[in-house]
């Protein structure tokens, strides 16, 4: 179970990979942050089990951060989810739970979430990093090869950069 306040992501809660760990909002602007170490390169997997079975209001959003606070997914959900993110390097990873303020509406659900977090060790290249919101901060991607990225909300872009090597089509 969390523990409060673990607001921030100096006062996270450790997470065991493989265990769940439980936790509640007690507002929508609460934070839940948990901290998870990771020993090798790859995908790190969150299955967010949520006491809400919605799909047209966000009652959570959840952040993947770095060791440094750079975020690196983020996504929105008022249902049962599995996400991903790439885990670039070896380390301490943070997933931040929160409610959702939605186009100045504000969302939550009080009841008990349970998020399990696993690491697959292996290459982070076809997947997206966040912030690739701009030209500048694209994500490189490699012609014939499939890159994985997710909309945090209707507002997020994910822009991807290729290099040509040729003129066509």
């Amino acid at each position: 179970y969390e523990s409060e306040s673990n607001d921030t992501l100096a006062t996270a809660d450790t997470a065991t990979l493989g265990t769940a760990i439980k936790g509640q909002l007690s507002s929508y602007a609460d934070w839940d942050c948990y901290s998870v170490v990771v020993t090798s390169a790859g995908t790190l997997s969150v299955v967010f089990d949520v006491p809400s079975n919605s799909t047209s209001s966000d009652y959570f959003k959840l952040g993947v951060y770095d060791s440094t606070g750079t975020l690196l997914s983020f996504f929105s959900t008022g249902s049962d989810k599995t996400y991903t993110a790439g885990a670039p390097v070896t380390g301490t990873y943070y997933i931040a739970v929160t409610g959702n303020d939605y186009l100045n509406g504000y969302y939550y659900n009080s009841g008990q979430y349970s998020l399990t977090v696993s690491n697959t060790a292996g290459s982070t290249d076809g997947y997206e990093s966040e912030s690739n919101d701009t030209l500048a901060t694209a994500d490189a991607a490699t012609l014939g090869t499939a890159i994985t990225g997710q909309l945090s909300s209707y507002a997020d872009l994910d822009c991807y950069s290729v290099t040509v090597t040729s003129v066509g089509t």
